[in-house]
C-alpha cells in the first residue's frame, strides 16, 4: 500500500496552461496550475475559460488532478522507471507529473487531446518521454493500439477526477479500460473527489466488482486515492 510520508523529491513540476477549478472550502489552487484560478463552485467565468458549451469540464485542472500530481511529485517511486498511462487526461497534469518524477514513458489519453497537447508543448524537457493518444473508455481498438505502441500493458495507470455526476453512466467502461490496461503486477491509481453521495455509491459498487486488489487512502476532505491491482496480481508497494 501507499506510504504518504515520503519526503518531497526535487523533480521540477510540470507547467500547464489551463486554469484551476477547485472548491475553496476544500483546497486552494495548486502551484501546478497557471493563473487565473477560479474558486468555489463552477461559475460562468470558469465555464467560459474552459471553452464554454456543455463540456465545461474540458481544459481545466480539477482538484483530483492537483492532488494526484502533488502525490507523484512527493513520491516519485510510484512511477519512476515505469510505463505510465493516464486515462481521461484532460490537461495531462498527473501524467506530466509522472514524467517529471522519472517515469520511463507516459502516454496521455483522452477523447479530445487539445488540452494535453497544449500542456505538453509547455514542457519541452518532458516531450521525449510523453506521447498523446485518443482513447475513449470501453473502446477496445483504441486501447489495443495504445498497448501495442507501449509494448504491452502499463505498469501504472493514472486517472484523476474522472468520476463525477455527469460521468456516472460511463463508469463501467472506465473501470473496464483501467482493468484491461493495467499489467498483471501493475497498479492503477484512481484519485476520486466526492461531489455526490450517489456517485460514491456507484463507484464503490464498481470497485467491488473490479476483480483485483483494492486499497484506499484518504487525502483530505472528500478526496481519496484508490490503489487497484492489475488482474492476476495485487497492488505492489512503492
Amino acid at each position: 500500500m501507499l506510504a504518504l510520508s515520503v519526503a518531497t523529491a526535487c523533480d521540477p513540476r510540470p507547467r500547464v496552461a489551463q486554469p484551476c477549478v477547485s472548491l475553496a472550502r476544500e483546497r486552494s489552487c495548486s502551484p501546478f496550475c497557471a493563473p487565473p484560478a477560479h474558486a468555489g463552485e463552477p461559475d460562468a467565468a470558469a465555464v467560459e475559460s474552459c471553452g464554454g458549451g456543455d463540456d465545461w469540464t474540458h481544459g481545466a485542472v480539477w482538484r483530483g488532478g492537483e492532488l494526484l500530481a502533488e502525490l507523484l511529485h512527493a513520491q516519485p517511486c510510484l512511477v519512476r522507471e515505469r510505463g505510465v498511462l493516464e486515462i481521461g487526461a484532460g490537461t495531462g497534469v498527473a501524467g506530466l507529473a509522472a514524467a517529471a518524477a522519472g517515469a520511463a514513458h507516459v502516454t496521455l489519453t483522452d477523447r479530445d487531446l487539445s488540452a494535453s497537447s497544449a500542456s505538453l508543448s509547455l514542457n519541452p524537457a518532458l516531450q521525449g518521454a510523453v506521447d498523446v493518444r485518443r482513447l475513449a473508455w470501453g473502446d477496445a481498438p483504441s486501447l489495443a493500439a495504445a498497448l501495442s505502441a507501449a509494448g504491452g500493458r502499463f505498469e501504472v495507470v493514472l486517472a484523476a477526477d474522472v468520476v463525477y455526476p455527469q460521468s456516472t453512466a460511463a463508469l463501467p467502461a472506465l473501470l473496464e479500460t483501467v482493468r484491461n490496461a493495467t499489467a498483471p503486477l501493475g497498479r492503477a491509481l484512481l484519485l476520486y473527489v466526492e461531489r455526490d453521495a450517489r456517485v460514491s455509491e456507484a463507484l464503490g459498487a464498481g470497485l467491488r466488482g473490479f476483480g483485483g486488489a483494492c486499497g484506499r487512502v484518504e487525502l483530505g476532505a472528500k478526496a481519496a486515492l484508490f490503489e487497484l491491482g492489475g488482474a492476476g496480481g495485487g497492488a505492489g508497494g512503492g
